[in-house]
This record gives C-alpha cells, sequence and structure tokens, in this order.
C-alpha cells in the first residue's frame, strides 16, 4: 500500500488517513511502514471527533478504509468512513483482501490539491505560468485560486513564494498567500531534473478588505539561502465585490489557517483555547509541522521591512509551536511595540521568559501592562510567578494568594 502511494505520487510527501484501528491495521504500523520509504508517507489517524469530520476529510489526499471489524475507533469514525466511501472527490484506487475475508480500501483525491509532473524544459529561475482565480468574490471568505510553476527540482523544494494580492491605484491595501511551493511536501530530487507543480488551493481576504481589484505581486524565497527575487508573473487579477457570489473552494492551506489563528491571538484567554485546539487539528495533516517553518521564514521576511501586528503574532506564535525560545521571545518584543496597548502582548512575552527560567525580564515585561492593567488576573498570575522564581515569596504571596481565595 505504501508502494502505491509513492508510485502515484513519487514526488510528494504524503499523509495517510488510517480510518480502522485493528492490532495490524493501525496508524503507528502506516507512520513506521512509510518511514521505511525515506519517511515519504506518514500515517495518521484522524475522523476521531464528529464536529471535525467535514474538515479532515477535505484537507488530506489519501485514505484507508476497512470492512469487516474495525478496532477500537470513535463512535464518530463510522461517519468519517461513509463520507470518504461515498464522496465525489475520491476515487478508489486498490484493494487488498485480508486472510479474515475482509477488506482494505485504498481512495485518492480525484484532482489533487498538489501535482508534481517531470518537465523537458530548463528554466533558469522559477516560474509562475499561470493564475487561475474568480473574477469576482466576497470578502471574508476563501477563495478558490490555482498556482503552476515550474522550475529545478532543488529550487522548487526549497522554495517559498511571498505572494501579496494588492489593491490597484490609490487602494493601499492588500492581502497575503505565502506558502511554500507545493506546500511545502515535495521530496528531495535530482539536481538537474525540472517539474511542473500545480497547486489546488484557497486564500482568504479580510473581511474588512475594501471593494475594488486586487492584482497579485509574487516574489521567491529560497528557505536554504535565504535568497530571495521578484517574480514575473501573468497578469493575475481579482475583484472584491461585498454582492459578488460566494465560490465553493476548498480548505485554506496551512499556513494561511496559522496566520488566521494567531490573529485571534489578541483577544487573551477568550480564543487561547479555540487556536491551540485547531493548530492541535491541522498539525495532524503535516505530520512534520513543516507548514511552521513556512511561517516563520516568510513571515520574518516580511517583518524586516513592513512592520505588521498580525504578521508579529503569527511569527510568534509559530516560534513558540516550534520551540524556538529564542526566536519566540524576539517576536513577541516586537508584538508589545506592534500592540502596546493590549495587555495580553505583554503576558504572551512573559509566559515565554517564564519558560525560559527569565523571571526577571518577565517582570519587566509585565510591568508595562500592570500599570494600565492592576486588576487583570493573567498579568497578576505571571507576576506572582515571576517573583516566586526570583525567591520573593512575599511579593509571590501578594499576588497568588487572592486568586486563589476567588476560586
Amino acid at each position: 500500500m505504501i508502494a502505491k502511494i509513492v508510485a502515484t505520487e513519487p514526488y510528494l510527501r504524503s499523509t495517510l488517513g488510517v480510518l480502522p484501528s485493528t492490532g495490524t491495521i493501525n496508524q503507528h504500523n502506516f507512520n513506521y511502514y512509510g518511514a521505511l520509504q525515506n519517511f515519504q508517507v506518514y500515517g495518521r489517524q484522524v475522523g476521531t471527533k464528529a464536529k471535525l469530520i467535514e474538515q479532515d476529510r477535505r484537507s488530506l489526499e489519501w485514505f484507508l478504509t476497512k470492512t469487516g471489524a474495525q478496532g477500537s475507533v470513535p463512535e464518530s469514525q463510522a461517519a468519517m468512513t461513509q463520507g470518504v466511501e461515498t464522496s465525489p472527490d475520491f476515487q478508489l484506487q486498490q484493494t487488498w483482501n485480508l486472510r479474515d475475508n475482509s477488506q482494505l480500501k485504498l481512495y485518492h483525491r480525484q484532482t489533487p490539491t498538489v501535482e508534481v509532473q517531470r518537465q523537458t524544459s530548463n528554466p533558469s529561475t522559477i516560474a509562475l505560468s499561470k493564475v487561475t482565480v474568480p473574477e469576482r468574490v466576497p470578502p471574508g471568505l476563501p477563495v478558490p485560486v490555482t498556482y503552476e510553476w515550474s522550475g529545478a527540482g532543488e529550487d522548487l523544494q526549497s522554495g517559498l513564494v511571498l505572494l501579496t494580492w494588492q489593491g490597484e491605484g490609490d487602494n493601499p491595501q492588500s492581502w497575503i498567500h505565502d506558502h511554500g511551493i507545493g506546500m511545502g511536501a515535495i521530496q528531495p530530487t535530482a539536481k538537474q531534473d525540472t517539474f511542473q507543480v500545480i497547486e489546488r488551493t484557497a486564500m482568504l481576504p479580510p473581511a474588512n478588505i475594501p471593494p475594488g481589484t486586487y492584482r497579485l505581486v509574487a516574489k521567491y524565497l529560497n528557505r536554504l539561502s535565504c535568497k530571495s527575487y521578484s517574480l514575473p508573473i501573468p497578469p493575475a487579477m481579482v475583484t472584491i465585490d461585498p454582492q459578488a457570489t460566494a465560490i465553493k473552494a476548498p480548505e485554506l492551506d496551512l499556513v494561511t489557517q496559522l496566520r488566521t489563528q494567531a490573529a485571534l491571538l489578541p483577544n487573551g484567554l477568550k480564543d487561547i483555547g479555540q487556536v491551540f485546539a485547531e493548530i492541535g487539528r491541522i498539525n495532524q495533516y503535516d505530520p512534520i509541522q513543516d507548514y511552521l517553518v513556512q511561517a516563520q521564514l516568510t513571515l520574518a521576511h516580511r517583518l524586516q521591512t513592513s512592520p505588521n501586528r498580525d504578521w508579529a503574532y503569527g511569527l510568534g506564535l509559530a516560534n513558540v509551536l516550534k520551540r524556538n525560545v529564542r526566536g519566540a521571545i524576539a517576536s513577541l518584543q516586537q508584538v508589545t511595540q506592534l500592540d502596546s496597548q493590549n495587555p495580553y502582548a505583554y503576558a504572551y512575552l512573559a509566559f515565554v521568559q517564564l519558560y525560559n527560567w527569565q523571571p526577571q525580564a518577565a517582570h519587566q515585561s509585565l510591568a508595562p501592562a500592570l500599570a494600565k492593567n492592576p486588576q487583570l488576573r493573567e498579568l497578576q498570575a505571571l507576576d506572582g510567578i515571576a517573583a516566586l522564581m526570583q525567591g520573593n515569596l512575599v511579593k509571590a504571596w501578594h499576588q497568588l494568594s487572592p486568586m486563589s481565595e476567588q476560586g
């Protein structure tokens, strides 16, 4: 089965959604055998929560189902299996008969999100040959978009693209659609090989973006050398129209989903649970979490010249999730500069500093926020922990004991 996936998509890293969970047919075994194939296939159990079935189904290219005994699975697994087997989005790729008279069924997405095809031409640089996007779309909803790239295999594999949909004329507004070429899933290839990469994905114009026409501007960034250059591209534009009809779109790419969740961080505890629940979900789809690396590099590159609060939160979140403590502290320090009136900006910075055993730095980071928001319990708790870590038991008691009394 692993060989079938590799033969079908020889130039891509794949994630297989394993729906049964018996002693022999489970995500762990398929993950093991996928690792033996140069880590080209990863097995993950999805469909374990009823409310996430549709997102799980839309987010993976490969699924494995089984007839007969399913093993240790949640109630939602039956609905997930039916959703895959009856969906017109998937085709049955192959079946295998097992000794217990059950069958394994391998399903593949009819129209893959990413396709990689070998080419005979030899372009000197990465080229964006075609962009397909609807003419008019409403703001605040996913928009289907297809990008067609070509170039040397090693440049495609290490390539990140900074895509800006920029307002025309006097409109300074824009949105971004940065990601790794092939969603970062292209496998290593021979240096001289050239390929075409087709991405069928979705972007997300902000809900408050002004109506008007937006034109694509593209830049290539090599994740290894950090060299970048502007890309000549064919004309590509879309009109934002609040009266336009919404168009069916695939799932947003994982980098866009990460940035969307990071934009909720200024709201503090009210949304923090949702943010990390969503991160846990999308981590299943990219087992090596390469989407975090894509976000780190593209956002850091943009922030060098264009300070932006939401991008800084996105970079901070990506660094935290990658356990890059030094990078997280640096990006969250930038967050406190760009969102200086928000007490949670200082709280996030202090939390990471405490994690890094820097209680004095955490105390200093909290001071401006505490001066304006002395009753905010999150700030009091962090300041109390900072005092405790510095051996200041009196201050720690002063900050933390009222919170225990409040429940």
